[in-house]
């Protein structure tokens, strides 16, 4: 048992500090406060993560049981046969086939947000840019109406730190998510979401009898949260890691086949959602570890994508590594079911940038936003700097 607290600061530096000793001190580590078994590693996380038999869901993924309980019946805070269910209706609008019609009209909007944004000189990354992308991307796919939108992001961007351990955010955290909840229930009661889009078609499975018609809300407070808050996180971290980086930023502009590979890396190096928990069903063994039944268990996703058994440098960007198994959208029955807006959002991004942005530069220190649970900034100070016309 170690004494650490992971929950004292949201330095990056020191998380990363402490994610590399408790990967010294094992696969499995147990913390005093709060009480839980940490996995470390990238091979026992993962092997966590694909055992959703033994390492359960539907007893909540955070660590505050209240939450926990409020949570239950999303996919997310589900265990199969229910998850399956209701991830075959969350996931239908979002499989490639369904996606591919819109990657042209994701792409202009990113085309047009980066000319904006480049004309402006200096911008905060975070509101102007890394928040913005997925704001004019989800609302749209989703078939959300035009009320309220100015305040989706900050109903849906506390859902992280909500899971975290309880703080003196959890008063506000917990207010703007029973504003989402409710706007969830309005637009499932008043049917307002456009026809062909995802969000009317968990509608129609509803009618159909496909899933119990109370989950509407649930499913769609699901849909938004997390589609908006970490991709930003993402888009965010792109910009520091690239003003850090400007040879690599050059060498992605002469290389701009390798956007894909800077994607992986990126959600590699710097992974949005630090982890999340699961509930051991029943005595087990991970990693050499006893883990006793009904103890509750933190599948470190940035602990392992930066363990240096599975990753050489594993502490360095490189946009050419291309890791295509890293864990940044987690892993097994629960891995994300947005990750293909996601990447839809950041690889029509990322070439936008490229063909606008000769370089990145801060114009002041970035400022981490305080979070248990999601790895994101407050604020980016930068300047996107024009290419020059050829």
């Amino acid at each position: 048992m170690t004494e650490i607290d992971m929950f004292a600061t949201s330095d990056r530096r020191t998380r990363y500090e402490q994610y590399a000793h408790l990967r010294e001190l094992g696969a499995v580590v147990r913390l005093r406060e709060p009480d839980v078994y940490a996995v470390t590693r990238y091979d026992e996380v993962r092997a966590a993560l694909a055992d959703h038999g033994t390492f359960v869901s539907g007893e909540g993924v955070g660590f505050d049981p209240g939450v926990n309980q409020i949570m239950r019946g999303v996919t997310l805070v589900s265990d199969p046969p229910e998850h399956d269910l209701l991830r075959s209706v969350v996931g239908a609008g979002l499989r490639p086939g369904a996606l591919r019609g819109r990657r042209e009209e994701i792409a202009l909007k990113a085309r047009t947000l980066v000319a904006d944004v480049v004309a402006k000189g200096e911008i905060d990354g975070v509101t102007e840019l890394a928040q913005a992308m997925p704001m004019l991307v989800i609302p749209d796919f989703l078939g959300l109406p035009d009320r309220n939108r100015e305040h989706l992001y900050a109903w849906g961007q506390v859902g992280n730190d909500l899971l975290g351990p309880a703080t003196e955010r959890t008063p506000h955290n917990m207010e703007m998510t029973q504003r989402l909840f409710q706007f969830a229930h309005e637009l499932a009661a008043n049917r307002e979401l456009a026809p062909g889009s995802p969000g009317a078609a968990m509608l129609e499975a509803a009618d159909q009898g496909v899933i119990p018609k109370e989950k509407c809300p649930l499913l769609l407070v699901d849909f938004i949260g997390p589609s908006l808050e970490t991709t930003a996180a993402a888009i965010g971290h792109l910009l520091v890691v690239f003003a850090e980086r400007p040879d690599q930023w050059a060498a992605l502009r002469a290389e701009p086949g390798l956007v894909l590979s800077t994607i992986n890396e990126l959600l590699r190096f710097e992974s949005p959602i630090r982890g999340l928990t699961r509930v051991a069903a029943r005595d087990t063994t991970l990693g050499g570890a006893a883990i006793p039944e009904g103890a509750r268990v933190w599948a470190l996703f940035a602990s392992a994508n930066r363990d240096e058994r599975k990753w050489e440098r594993a502490d360095e960007f490189d946009f050419r590594r291309n890791p295509v198994d890293h864990l940044g959208f987690g892993y097994g029955a629960h891995h994300c079911v947005g990750q293909g807006v996601a990447r839809i959002e950041l690889h029509t991004l990322i070439h936008a940038l490229l063909e606008s942005v000769e370089r990145i530069e801060f114009t002041g220190d970035p400022v981490i936003a305080e979070n248990s649970l999601l790895n994101t900034y407050a604020e980016i100070p930068v300047r996107l700097v024009a290419r020059k016309a050829a």
